[in-house]
């Protein structure tokens, strides 16, 4: 028997289809409701597992990108997956598992938004938020007021991800991580995987550039209008569409 990580759950065990989503630094599985509870209404059991260092998990034998992913091996070991998902940092832990995919199955890939290539002077910023996030707490009510389109139980569960992170998390994950480099890994994309790339809008001028993206042949990039880095909060039903049409294709 397979021993798996502690994951969070939807829809039927039975469900003949299955996805996994992979959740961000300083978050946790609940990141994905909305995008879970719509999968789960489309008849797929829906898996989220919580990454080495999050949601009350230890962290493992260091703070690498692979390390994390590699904790998740007992996912695919223990069942078969038609939808990948990660968002940030958990769309990097689904580049690095990659070369673990099934290399004639079908499959579908969605990274959300994922800091791809960073300098350490692009890294001050970053760094310097999520370590004050995790510091002051913003409550949900901060969150609902700097974000209109999340709902209350969004900014809940944002809040809670900071709330169980531990105070040096995202400079133990920064640092280890050095350089913050993982383009290379669009590399070890299985020809039957069909890879989309989300993309906040432009006008926020997020980490993610679209030419840093586009110029990878067989990865689909998707600019997602009025949508920042956090839109699995905003536009759950876009991540949807685009995982299964790379089914449907």
């Amino acid at each position: 028997m397979t021993t798996v990580p502690s994951a969070s759950q939807w829809g039927s065990p039975t469900a003949s289809r299955r996805a996994l989503l992979i959740h961000g630094l300083n978050s946790s599985s609940h990141t994905f409701h909305r995008v879970a509870s719509t999968l789960a209404a489309k008849g797929y059991l829906v898996v989220a597992p919580n990454l080495l260092g999050h949601a009350l998990r230890k962290p493992g034998v260091d703070f690498q990108v692979q390390t994390l992913a590699d904790d998740l091996l007992p996912y695919f070991q223990a069942a078969e997956y038609d939808i990948v998902i990660g968002h940030s940092m958990g769309a990097l832990v689904v580049l690095s598992l990659l070369k673990y995919l099934p290399k004639t199955r079908p499959i579908s890939v969605v990274l959300i938004d994922p800091s791809l290539e960073l300098t350490a002077e692009q890294m001050v910023y970053p760094r310097a938020m999520l370590s004050n996030n995790i510091r002051t707490n913003p409550t949900a009510d901060d969150y609902l007021a700097s974000n209109p389109l999340w709902t209350r139980e969004d900014a809940i569960w944002r809040s809670l991800g900071n709330q169980i992170s531990r105070i040096t998390n995202s400079d133990d994950h920064i640092d280890g991580n050095v350089p913050w480099s993982f383009s290379h890994l669009f590399a070890d994309k299985p020809a039957a995987a069909a890879l989309t790339v989300l993309i906040e809008d432009l006008r926020f001028n997020g980490a993610l550039k679209l030419e840093t993206v586009a110029k990878f042949k067989d990865v689909r990039a998707v600019i997602v209008p009025n949508a920042s880095h956090w839109m699995q909060y905003e536009f759950p039903e876009v991540i949807v569409e685009e995982a299964l049409r790379n089914i449907e294709e």
